[in-house]
């Protein structure tokens, strides 16, 4: 029995050795962290506004990790290829994404595509930016706010606006709007601002909301009048431009563009990303080279971007469920 007991104990002896050996490797891995390059997924191809401001983080927390940040494009499936990519991904943040809601939360957006993954399958790391869209119209309009948006479409029922598709801000405003003023709108879905900046220009739809950047060079040579940007708040690249808020109308939820991983990473890795991005968002050289995109820089934290994520999560359900758009 004696040397029976002496066995169980060294056996144990042994285990417990073997953990705290393990635990310690583990923990000095996560320590280094990281040791070699990090993948940064981005939902759309390469020269779109979330693309750009993607490689102004990554190129940004290259030098404060001192590992490279590599921008990978994973386009498709309404951006639930690159968000299945995350999600999917070993969880040891050398795999993170950088994404709009539409990826972070595909639950919320049933009514538009399916996805093999939900915001439950992420772990948030930061609010890093928020993209500014406008609406927007040809020079010559006779529209110069939204006031008079509001009634050339009163005077004009069934006025075709060209969006980005009904899961995003500018379908999300231009549907408050219409609602609150009871008008008679037409969405034209288009594939990005590539087609709706022509169709406002060639005057195939008198009104569209593309992102700031692909109209701002077009307001300056007065070819194209920004009737407001969609934020809550000017913005400090444009602040001659009025906001939303200024019309009398709310972002019926708000939208960022942010920092996720895979579920299961450690908190260690999601604050040294954290970190790094914070700290990033401070730097002059970075906000400057964001602005300049028409980017708005808004850092959250990891815990009070999860709360915002889920306060948007329920606005966006009960918009869209008032919508007819979710049962």
């Amino acid at each position: 029995m004696r040397r029976h007991g002496q066995g169980m104990v060294s056996g144990l002896v042994v285990s417990l050795a073997l953990l705290f050996f393990l635990c310690g490797a583990i923990t000095s891995a996560w320590a280094e962290y990281p040791d070699r390059a990090i993948n940064m997924v981005v939902p759309y191809p390469p020269g779109g506004i979330t693309d750009l401001a993607a490689r102004a983080l990554a190129d940004a927390m290259e030098k404060q990790l001192n590992k490279p940040v590599v921008v990978v494009n994973k386009a498709g499936g309404s951006t639930t290829v690159g968000g299945n990519a995350v999600a999917t991904a070993k969880p040891d943040g050398y795999t993170i994404g950088f994404f709009p809601s539409a990826a972070s939360m595909p639950e919320v957006y049933t009514y538009f595509y399916q996805a093999p993954y939900s915001g439950k399958d992420f772990k948030p790391v930061a609010k890093a930016a928020i993209p500014v869209l406008t609406i927007s119209v040809k020079s010559d309009s006779p529209m110069n706010n939204v006031k008079d948006f509001v009634a050339y479409a009163r005077q004009n029922p069934g006025v075709k606006v060209g969006l980005h598709g009904k899961a995003t801000q500018g379908y999300l405003v231009m549907r408050t709007i219409a609602k609150n003023e009871n008008l008679n709108i037409v969405e034209v879905p288009l594939d990005g601002d590539a087609q709706i900046v022509p169709a406002i220009l060639g005057g195939h739809i008198p009104v569209g909301t593309p992102a700031y950047p692909a109209v701002k060079s077009l307001a300056d040579a007065k070819e194209i009048k920004i009737l407001t940007l969609l934020t809550e708040k000017r913005v400090d690249f444009a602040p001659d431009l009025p906001c939303l808020t200024e019309a009398g109308f709310k972002q019926p939820a708000g939208t960022f563009l942010g920092v996720f991983a895979p579920k299961d990473t450690p908190d260690a890795i999601i604050k040294t990303l954290a970190d790094a991005i914070g700290k990033v968002s401070q730097n002059p050289d970075y906000r400057a080279k964001v602005h300049g995109m028409g980017i708005a820089v808004d850092f959250e934290e990891t815990k009070p971007f999860a709360k915002s994520i889920e306060f948007y999560a329920v606005n966006l359900q009960a918009f869209f469920k008032e919508e007819g758009l979710v049962k």
